[in-house]
């Protein structure tokens, strides 16, 4: 094959110019540490880094969601632990307070703390986060979740938010909620379930709640929200005057008959009923509406009572039944509430961790996939810097190949 002088000259060019590209590319390589200079020069592997990255980003957005969302919820956790707080010492105080020697001055004085721990307990629930906003307003974080309302026929502290909740996402599958709605903590908590005498033909007839457990039971299971008819009572002296009979009014069902003696105390699901009366007369009574009161409105009816000097001895009683009970109910669903914060922060701190591991498996398989090996590099570099010097030294010896050389 003949070989002329122009392919001599071209192929010994583009030989140098080959190995000066390589040795370029290897000096980029040990500038920059990466191996992958370009997506051609592994596509495979370019690709892989891509979606890598963008794991990574994803991740670190995860884990900064997850930051703000622990912030949020120990911010929540420490407001609720000082309600169950104060409302512990208020529930003492209110257990204090029915010692039946105490005088009115001396309730008076208790009622001095508890109007102080209503005070506390209201600033508690519209407590604002590091940015401003109200924590226990759901949607509405910009205006106060409870208002007071002293001209208000009803309940003088009202919710004012919505039952909103921000869920943030930490990892592609989990979503977790950073706060609870006040509705839910303090605004959902029933009061006491009471029952009243409505009417009948007995000449005297009185009803105290002596067992609160089992009327609530027999509330929860007999009171019907839809037919209101249905939540009436009859009781009914036999012809003989010594045993009564319950029967519901509205759905006619007979729920007893118990043994009677007129002006002696019996008990029906823990209400105690006292009638004088003879064979053939009744008695009306019926399930009072359950009603729903936030802790500061129940401490607050409680101050009322504790200050009103002509109250009787059981109107009071009824007040500090209504108080304790009203406690016990919202410490149980702060109690919940706090449980469903605590497992939240458990569920963040696990996932945390979890991505913290995947970010360094990432990040690892990433390296091996662009990062620079710095021995082998440097080794290639100089043996690439030989294979140009070669080049060079090949392309000066032929193009002195000439016959006008030896004329």
């Amino acid at each position: 094959m003949r070989i002329s002088t122009n392919q001599l000259f071209d192929r010994s060019i583009q030989s140098i110019l080959n190995n000066q590209g390589n040795l370029s590319d290897l000096q980029q390589q040990l500038a920059s540490g990466k191996k992958l200079l370009r997506p051609s020069d592994d596509p495979v592997g370019a690709s892989k880094v891509i979606r890598l990255t963008e794991e990574l980003e994803q991740i670190k957005q995860f884990q900064r969601n997850n930051d703000v969302l622990t912030s949020a919820l120990k911010e929540q956790e420490a407001v609720m632990r000082n309600i169950t707080s104060s409302v512990q010492r208020a529930r003492q105080l209110a257990v204090q307070s029915g010692n039946g020697i105490m005088a009115a001055e001396d309730k008076a004085a208790l009622a001095v703390e508890i109007g102080a721990i209503r005070d506390e307990v209201f600033d508690l629930m519209n407590s604002r986060d590091a940015s401003g906003e109200y924590i226990f307003a759901g949607y509405q974080s910009k205006s106060p979740a409870f208002i007071f309302d002293p001209a208000a026929t009803g309940n003088k502290y009202q919710f004012q938010g919505d039952e909103g909740t921000n869920d943030l996402q930490v990892s592609p599958a989990v979503r977790l909620q950073a706060a609870d709605s006040g509705k839910t903590v303090f605004e959902d908590v029933f009061a006491r379930f009471k029952s009243s005498i409505t009417g009948g033909t007995a000449a005297d007839s009185s009803l105290n709640i002596t067992l609160q457990k089992d009327l609530d039971t027999f509330h929860q299971q007999n009171y019907d929200a839809v037919t209101p008819a249905n939540n009436a009572f009859e009781i009914q002296v036999n012809g003989a005057g010594d045993q009564v009979t319950v029967t519901n009014t509205g759905t006619g069902a007979n729920l007893g008959t118990f043994n009677f003696t007129s002006g002696e105390p019996f008990t029906f699901n823990g209400m105690e009923f006292t009638i004088e009366g003879g064979p053939g007369d009744t008695v009306q009574f019926e399930l009072d509406p359950p009603q729903k009161k936030n802790l500061a409105q129940t401490l607050d009816d409680f101050f009322v009572a504790l200050n009103d000097p002509d109250i009787s001895q059981q109107g009071f009683q009824n007040g500090l039944n209504d108080a304790l009970i009203g406690m016990d109910n919202g410490l149980e669903r702060l109690g919940a509430a706090t449980a469903g914060v605590g497992g939240r922060l458990n569920v963040a701190e696990s996932i945390y961790e979890s991505n913290l591991d995947l970010e360094i498996a990432h990040k690892s398989t990433r390296s091996d996939i662009e990062d620079v090996d710095y021995a082998k590099a440097v080794s290639d570099l100089s043996r690439q810097e030989t294979a140009l010097q070669a080049a060079q030294s090949t392309f000066s010896r032929v193009t002195g190949l000439s016959l006008f050389d030896f004329i």
